[in-house]
């Protein structure tokens, strides 16, 4: 088969996109070879690449050495400048999300921590470790530090919910963030608890919230996504 008039490389992309996003092939489903699409379509092995390459950018598909070519997962966008439960924000996209292995404690506060709350080291702080799965894959690791001026439940099984909705329900809201991010790479939890390669990419988000208009922190999380399935962003208007 002969791919009609018009640049072999965008003509090549369009097929296999629509293939992907018709179902022809889904998520994890191997591609076939470089050499199959150069005697389907009658291209050259330069135009097979560059279209592959072209698709791995766009996040269509992603190339493991010596396994193949997959489909992958398209990622999960989130606005960055809006202060949502991320329960909230994945129901609203149609997605499917769930809390695993929540684990909450009291400890003392480390440095960063007291820094951050402007409170002595070691003074008690509420410590919650949890992961966050879409449509059942692990997405990201969260670990939320809170101050200890509420009294919260110490049942994990309460944050395999929404936190927010959680803390609202004690009349406790976060109405003020401060966010940053930064990236690394995965280290060995990541790799064991997100089902990740140890080269992954990983989006670090770093958030700080306020309660009403209280300049001191009630809240620090460290979310750990992985690259190829998330990212933020955020839209600007002058």
């Amino acid at each position: 088969m002969e791919i009609n008039k018009g640049t072999l490389k965008e003509k090549l992309i369009n097929i296999i996109k629509k293939e992907i996003e018709e179902g022809v092939y889904n998520i994890n489903d191997v591609l076939p070879r470089e050499i199959d699409y150069q005697h389907k379509y009658n291209v050259s092995r330069i135009t097979v690449r560059s279209a592959m390459s072209e698709l791995q950018n766009l996040g269509y598909i992603e190339k493991i050495k010596g396994k193949g070519t997959f489909v992958k997962r398209k990622k999960i966008s989130e606005p960055l400048l809006k202060i949502e439960s991320f329960t909230d924000e994945m129901k609203q996209k149609g997605l499917i999300p769930t809390i695993k292995d929540a684990n909450i404690s009291i400890i003392g506060a480390d440095k960063i921590c007291a820094e951050i709350f402007n409170i002595p080291i070691n003074t008690p702080v509420y410590k919650l470790k949890r992961i966050r799965f879409i449509n059942n894959i692990p997405i990201a690791l969260f670990t939320t530090y809170l101050k200890t001026d509420f009294t919260l439940t110490l049942d994990n099984k309460v944050y395999n919910n929404s936190l927010y909705e959680y803390l609202k329900s004690q009349n406790i809201s976060i109405n003020r963030i401060k966010q940053y991010i930064s990236a690394s790479g995965a280290r060995k939890e990541m790799v064991e608890k997100l089902k990740c390669r140890e080269d992954e990419p990983i989006l670090i988000l770093k958030r700080i919230g306020f309660i009403d208009d209280s300049e001191s922190p009630y809240e620090y999380t460290i979310a750990q996504y992985v690259g190829s399935k998330y990212e933020y962003y955020f839209e600007l208007r002058k």
